[in-house]
Order: C-alpha cells, then sequence, then structure tokens
C-alpha cells in the first residue's frame, strides 16, 4: 500500500511515482533550512573567534565570508548529488527511513566540518601566541 497513490510517469522505462517526488521536496527544504540555519549561526559566531585571532576588522569579515561561501558550496553540492540517491519510498515508513538518513548524514558532514574549522583556528591561535610570546622575550 502507498502512502500516494497517484503515479506520475515519465517515460516508459523510469517510472517516478508521486511518492518519489514528494520525498525530494521534503529533503531539499529540510535540508536547505538546516543548511541555512546552521551556516547563519556559525557565520555571525565564528566571526568574534576570526577577529580574536587576526585583530583585523576587514580581514576577519573577508574570511568568513569566504568561509560561509565555502561551507554553501559544499552543502549544495552534496545534497544536490544525494538526492537522486533515495532507494525505493513506497511506503511512509521507507520515506522517514530515507530522509532520516540522508538529513543523519548531513548533520554528521556539518558536524565534522565545524570541527574541522575549530580545530584549525585553535591551532592557528597557539601558533600566533607562540609567536607573539618568542617576540615579548
Amino acid at each position: 500500500m502507498t502512502f500516494l497513490s497517484t503515479k506520475v510517469s515519465i517515460n516508459t522505462e523510469n517510472k517516478i511515482t508521486m511518492n518519489t517526488i514528494f520525498i525530494y521536496l521534503i529533503y531539499l527544504v529540510i535540508a536547505a533550512l538546516i543548511t541555512l540555519a546552521v551556516g547563519n549561526n556559525l557565520h555571525s559566531n565564528g566571526y568574534y573567534l576570526i577577529l580574536d585571532l587576526f585583530k583585523n576588522q576587514e580581514f576577519t569579515e573577508t574570511v568568513n565570508n569566504l568561509l560561509l561561501t565555502g561551507y554553501y558550496l559544499v552543502n549544495i553540492g552534496y545534497i544536490a548529488t544525494t538526492v537522486s540517491q533515495f532507494g525505493a519510498v513506497d511506503t511512509l515508513s521507507l520515506a522517514v527511513e530515507e530522509l532520516s538518513y540522508k538529513i543523519g548524514i548531513i548533520a554528521i558532514i556539518l558536524g565534522v566540518l565545524h570541527f574541522n574549522n575549530i580545530i584549525i583556528l585553535h591551532f592557528l591561535s597557539k601558533r600566533k601566541q607562540l609567536i607573539l610570546n618568542l617576540i615579548n622575550t
């Protein structure tokens, strides 16, 4: 039994059901909302971490905007390449499983990218502190 019974036929060899189109749309909306919300949060809060490191407002704004652009490009690329990898979504439970898996992978990737950036900023900060200590001694 399908949760949406209407089918849209693309051609005789390749059929896409309304279920699949519906799941694609849900996936794209959720992925876009997560990407935008997390990107906005990281952009606004990361600004202060970068400013503390470089002490130059113009440079900080440039780096922060470049990081946001890279973040969006990685996420858009991942979302675009994975939307076509959904399995059959003939039932509501399969649809929820597919959405959960895809959204979960996005969350993991975002977390890994975020922690990588924090680690890089931490090492840059330590390096800067070491150089300042050498200069002051």
